[in-house]
């Protein structure tokens, strides 16, 4: 179906979604519009913090220069503000639930379903996260005691997997993640390094599997906004290294237990836009 035909599918009245996105990047903006209409959603999109035009005190303010693993480069800094202001402007709505997507995924038809039936959110669910992240080697320790919903699974997260270009969370999560600033870590490992966030590791956290969106997905020709990367190198390099060995390695046990049991599995998170679904069951008629 053409995506000026797409079906739209209204979103369930307590979700706030918001996309991710620089004023002045235009082509990703429009091509994120198609996308979206694609999986039948909408979103709000405000202008995210810019670390070329915003101001510098505020970055200064809301992040640190310094994280656990050296020097927290400014693009990063900028996107990590750029989610926590969503997270401030899904407070002030009346929604109990915010889907928050980055401006280059491909999204599954599918996801605009999940969005107005609310009835597969975990119990006590602090963040679900939608996304893979394209690695042929990374896996993630899930818990085996998941629920199925439209052929997917949702099962709590119990080791480190990145990607912050889409998740949803509750308004806890929200004032618990901001109660972490100023922040020393990109987003990604704020919302999912279960070790070396404090947030992270304080809440229950939950993965869609198999995903239900993928990085990558550009306009074509498209202009690259982060910047250069800075690098560490040298004893800075080493003290990485080390730091992120640590972290790999210092689950609780209770976690380790788990794994041990077969009470949690290593799983590859894959993308796949679509899924044999099983029929839903018949609903009474109204008298």
């Amino acid at each position: 179906m053409p995506a000026a035909q797409a079906h739209k599918i209204d979103a369930h009245p307590q979700v706030y979604c918001e996309m991710i996105n620089l004023h002045r990047a235009h082509d990703r903006r429009a091509h994120m519009k198609i996308e979206l209409a694609q999986a039948g959603i909408e979103a709000e999109f405000h202008p995210a913090f810019d670390f070329k035009q915003s101001p510098m005190e505020v970055l200064q303010q809301r992040t640190k220069a310094e994280g656990p693993w050296g020097p927290f480069h400014t693009p990063n800094r900028a996107v990590t503000i750029s989610h926590a202001l969503a997270w401030e402007r899904f407070l002030q709505t009346d929604a109990s639930h915010c889907l928050i997507f980055e401006d280059d995924v491909f999204i599954s038809p599918d996801l605009g379903e999940w969005m107005r039936d609310l009835s597969w959110w975990p119990e006590g669910a602090d963040i679900v996260k939608f996304e893979n992240w394209r690695s042929n080697k990374l896996k993630v320790l899930l818990d085996t005691k998941g629920s199925d919903f439209l052929g997917r699974k949702v099962s709590r997260m119990l080791s480190r997997h990145m990607g912050a270009a889409a998740y949803m969370l509750s308004r806890d999560a929200a004032k618990n993640l901001l109660r972490t600033e100023p922040f020393d870590m990109v987003v990604d490992h704020i919302l999912f390094n279960i070790n070396a966030s404090r947030a992270a590791g304080a809440m229950r956290i939950y993965q869609v599997h198999p995903a239900m969106v993928e990085q990558g997905n550009e306009p074509p020709n498209g202009t690259i906004y982060m910047g250069q990367r800075i690098r560490p190198t040298g004893l800075a390099l080493v003290r990485q290294k080390l730091k992120r060995g640590y972290y790999e390695l210092a689950y609780p046990l209770s976690t380790v237990w788990q794994a041990i049991t077969g009470s949690a599995k290593l799983v590859k998170v894959t993308f796949e836009p679509t899924v044999p679904t099983a029929p839903r069951p018949a609903q009474p008629d109204s008298e």
